[in-house]
């Protein structure tokens, strides 16, 4: 059974300062737990960003548990749940994950997603993108369910593929979260959109920490950390540079949405059934 609660999200300028950025964190999430939040989301990334993927292969195995013993402690220090939004973890093959993970406020690991989505493009006029020649995709669908409320884990590129969403929702998701580095480029044309199109079509709250700024001459993030409620409507945006985007989860707002436009509940789940013809006029 979900509760109202604070959530906060936590915008960063992450670089590839490993310690300087778990330092930051620990600011944030300090300031975030004093303002009342009982979950702290972090961003994708957040504890080491770099000009390209392959640079987190030389993190060692002992900086990479840094990454997770931080977090874990912060939890513990304050009480709080803290998603750590997307963190490189050994996968073999000299590949890594792009892993997210929920901690108590025991500091015990609840659950953990692996990004399902890897951006593979070829882009007009420029060298091919690859992220999996580095990062090794999930095969996971992850709902954890707390005393807050259950929790739909992503990263960041899995925004576009709204039928991850629908099978969060399904499994009973009720707030859905996206930590991310999204780009300066598409960031500004489709970020928000994207988020409350997320929130609205399965009408779960959606909270969404982010990478901001100039992280290299390559590489800029778009920021806008935000949270949304179920009708769609941002509760809460971080401003340019760091800081914290700070809303109420309230369960019976999100009930009253799905009752008032009761969508859920005319679902097709047989669609996936269906034939698909493609038929051509003469």
């Amino acid at each position: 059974m979900s509760r109202r609660f604070l959530l906060a999200c936590v915008q960063l300028h992450g670089s590839d300062d490993l310690q300087g950025n778990l330092e930051r964190c620990r600011r944030w999430i300090k300031e975030a737990a004093e303002r009342g939040a009982e979950l702290v989301l972090l961003p994708e990334d957040f504890a080491f960003l770099a000009r390209g993927e392959e640079e987190k292969r030389k993190l060692t195995q002992a900086q990479l548990q840094s990454i997770v013993e931080a977090v874990r402690e912060e939890a513990l220090r304050h009480s709080i749940y803290i998603l750590a939004g997307g963190y490189p973890v050994r996968a073999g093959d000299d590949k890594l994950y792009n892993r997210a993970t929920l901690f108590s406020p025991q500091g015990v690991e609840l659950a953990h997603y692996e990004k399902l989505h890897l951006f593979d493009a070829d882009p007009p006029g420029a060298p091919p993108l690859r992220e999996s020649n580095h990062i090794q995709r999930g095969d996971r669908v992850v709902v954890v369910d707390t005393p807050l409320c259950k929790i739909g884990l992503s990263i960041c590129y899995d925004l576009r593929f709204p039928e991850l969403y629908r099978a969060l929702a399904l499994q009973g998701a009720e707030l859905l979260t996206v930590p991310a580095a999204f780009t300066l480029t598409t960031g500004k044309d489709h970020w928000r959109v994207l988020l409350q199109a997320r929130a609205i079509e399965n009408q779960c709250y959606l909270a969404a920490p982010a990478q901001w700024g100039r992280h290299s001459d390559t590489r800029f993030s778009f920021g806008s950390s935000l949270i949304c409620d179920p009708w769609g409507t941002v509760l809460a945006c971080a401003p340019e540079g760091e800081g914290l985007a700070i809303a109420e989860f309230q369960p019976a707002y999100m009930e009253s949405v799905r009752q008032r436009v009761p969508c859920r509940t005319h679902l097709r789940k047989d669609i996936f059934s269906f034939d698909v013809q493609s038929k051509s006029s003469d």
